[in-house]
């Protein structure tokens, strides 16, 4: 009898920030077969700094920024700083694998993940960045079989998330004051990014996303995942994506730490909590409430949630819009660094924003 070849990823988990998508990796990486890297921001930010879409041959100085970009990753997360020669990953034998991966930024893209998955000897290789659910065109093309998970949770409960949050732990960090450091500036830029429109608009935008790129490549390499119904039914919802992903269940998955939370400490042992589930109703004032519900729209009801009676005056719904170009400059001015081209960058989510739903 010949054993059947497992699909060997890439696998991708992605949203709107603050949906979940730290705790669905978690769970993914428990799998015998699963290793998803952490947040790469690569297709929305390394790739379009390189303005490298044909994915030509690397000069060798291009090769080191791209070496360096992903070993620092290696080093700490994604916006915190990090050394990349501290990596466990050698610059020499990196570059000489990822140009045996292929050509361009995205061999490197590549190699990293799978490094991240051979080190556990994992075959389903991929990673997890929210942000990346606006780049789901540049993934399917240059990775056809690609599979996508799109976790998609309560604006309401998103944005109390967001506004609230606050790093809980779960770093190392002991003892290491410049991380430390790292760490408290990117509470300070989540926080200076905040502004209650604006969160919602990029909400109701990833939500038009996930649904494009489901339309345009299918079910079953696009799946649409509620975070409510991972928390309330984990074990039918991880069982369904398993399912869906190709492999058996195991029931080791449910047991991941809490971790990222906006009002929890991290903690080895906390599992999956359903306390977020409504908090955004004792932490939101019934304006807060409202204006979210006017924002995403439609698109609420469409993804299965249900406006709640407030009332939200014109002219206080009107404020809340006048204040957006000014956090918008704010917001652009504390992410430059992570921003690739600021046009590009938010055409891409206002183009979803302002109903891009047929096509991606």
């Amino acid at each position: 009898m010949v054993e059947e070849e497992v699909w060997g990823g890439p696998l991708f988990v992605v949203g709107a920030s603050r949906s979940g998508t730290a705790m669905l990796r978690a769970m993914l990486n428990r799998h015998s077969l699963v290793k998803l890297a952490g947040e790469t921001h690569y297709f929305d930010d390394l790739r379009r700094r390189l303005g490298n879409p044909s994915q030509r041959p690397l000069s060798d100085e291009e090769c080191e920024i791209c070496s360096n970009y992903f070993r620092a990753l290696d080093d700490r997360p994604y916006g915190m700083h990090g050394d990349p020669a501290k990596s466990e990953i050698k610059s020499e034998e990196f570059v000489r694998i990822a140009r045996e991966t292929g050509n361009g930024s995205d061999s490197f893209f590549e190699a990293y993940c799978r490094l991240v998955a051979k080190r556990e000897d994992k075959p389903i290789w991929g990673e997890k960045t929210p942000r990346h659910v606006f780049c789901l065109k540049d993934v399917f093309e240059r990775y056809p079989t690609a599979k996508v998970i799109c976790m998609v949770r309560d604006p309401r409960a998103v944005v109390a998330s967001y506004r609230d949050w606050k790093n809980q732990g779960g770093l190392d960090t002991e003892g290491n004051q410049e991380f430390l450091e790292a760490v408290k500036s990117e509470e300070q830029r989540a926080g200076a990014s905040y502004n209650i429109v604006i969160a919602t608009t990029l909400w109701k935008a990833t939500v038009n996303a996930m649904q494009a790129a489901q339309r345009a490549t299918g079910a079953d390499r696009v799946v649409i995942q509620r975070y409510e119904d991972v928390v309330l039914d984990p074990e039918s919802s991880i069982r369904e994506l398993c399912g869906w992903i190709g492999i058996e269940y195991e029931p080791h998955m449910l047991s991941v730490p809490m971790q990222n939370s906006s009002i929890s400490a991290f903690s080895e042992e906390a599992g999956i909590s359903s306390a977020p589930l409504e908090r955004w109703r004792k932490t939101l004032s019934e304006h807060e409430i409202g204006v979210v519900q006017k924002v995403s729209g439609e698109s609420l009801n469409n993804v299965g949630y249900k406006s709640v009676s407030v009332d939200v005056g014109l002219v206080s719904y009107l404020m809340e819009w006048a204040k957006v170009p000014f956090a918008f400059v704010g917001a652009a001015m504390v992410n430059k660094k992570r921003i690739a081209g600021i046009f590009p960058y938010v055409a891409r989510r206002l183009r979803f924003a302002l109903g891009a739903k047929r096509t991606w």
